[in-house]
């Protein structure tokens, strides 16, 4: 028996005939007599139980296929229903687990999504998952902090993880917030603006695109520095290998914000703490169809232009 957890946030989203054909394809995810096991998160068996009647009567039995903060014991698949968000709050579920996220778009732009929902039936058939590719992408851990003052409010303590960036940003009562970046304990530059985006390759593709960044290829072993409105001109983004520690250091008492994807945490200066490659990866599956410079252009319709369209 396989065990499958269903996870959305995008719940709105999902029609009916598009959940029971994902229900269908995954039921039949691995080839043979091979059978799987469903498991909801709550909000989406409240959806099943609400709109979708004859599926709830189908696929839940009571609570005992509903799971809150912790995925059910041997997860072998989370299959997640939403846009990008909605795949970073998947991290807290997964943790160090190995267990790899198949994302279906619902949402809107739908970067990190193996497939979009309108091409369920195409691309997920029989036997899918042992012909869909694994992609092991770098995490962030934020820790070692030091505090010399005792307004910070909030710190990240059980899961100071992030797939996209960690950022230190001013808080809306701070003008500019000014930060020492050190890598590998070597002094690298004093940043003096709106704050600084510390981002994973995958994370290359979200905030520190809108900020000038460059784009990283997902396998790459590297770390991006992005200023963010930096009031020296000539500070541009850089690049590190992924095995460097990054440290970051607030001397003044200004007080700013603490970004790690989708978490808010409050601190105020002065401070430390150290940024640096997680120990585990986040594993997302791909069918053997797609790949990055597909999505890429795709998504941010490089080359979009009716005159000079490939037949």
């Amino acid at each position: 028996m396989k065990i499958v957890a269903f996870y959305g946030k995008a719940t709105r989203l999902v029609k009916q005939a598009q959940f029971e054909e994902l229900l269908d394809a995954v039921g039949a995810a691995w080839s043979g007599p091979v059978k799987a096991g469903f498991f909801f998160a709550k909000d989406l068996a409240e959806r099943l139980r609400r709109d979708f009647p004859e599926l709830a009567a189908r696929y839940l039995k009571g609570d005992e296929n509903v799971f809150g903060d912790i995925l059910p014991s041997e997860t072998d698949l989370l299959v997640c229903l939403g846009g990008d968000g909605t795949m970073l709050d998947t991290l807290p579920l997964v943790q160090d687990s190995g267990i790899p996220v198949l994302g279906i778009n619902f949402g809107r732009l739908g970067f990190l999504n193996a497939i979009n929902a309108d091409r369920i039936q195409s691309l997920l058939q029989p036997g899918f998952i042992e012909r869909f590719h694994k992609e092991r992408r770098l995490l962030l851990e934020v820790g070692d902090f030091e505090f010399l003052s005792r307004d910070t409010i909030t710190v990240p303590s059980q899961m100071p993880y992030a797939l996209n960036e960690a950022a230190v940003v001013k808080s809306e009562n701070e003008s500019l917030v000014l930060l020492d970046v050190l890598v590998d304990g070597q002094f690298m530059n004093t940043y003096y603006g709106d704050g600084v985006l510390f981002s994973t390759p995958t994370g290359s593709t979200a905030y520190s695109l809108s900020c000038g960044g460059p784009i990283l290829t997902p396998s790459a072993d590297n770390i991006l520095i992005t200023p963010m409105a930096s009031h020296t001109l000539t500070v541009r983004p850089l690049i590190i290998e992924g095995y460097q520690e990054i440290t970051v250091k607030a001397k003044g008492t200004e007080h700013c914000r603490l970004l790690l994807d989708s978490k808010v945490y409050e601190l105020a200066g002065p401070f430390s703490f150290k940024i640096r490659k997680a120990g585990f990866k986040f594993i997302t599956v791909y069918p053997p169809e797609r790949n990055f410079f597909d999505a890429i252009r795709e998504k941010l319709m490089w080359g979009l232009d009716i005159r000079h369209r490939r037949q």
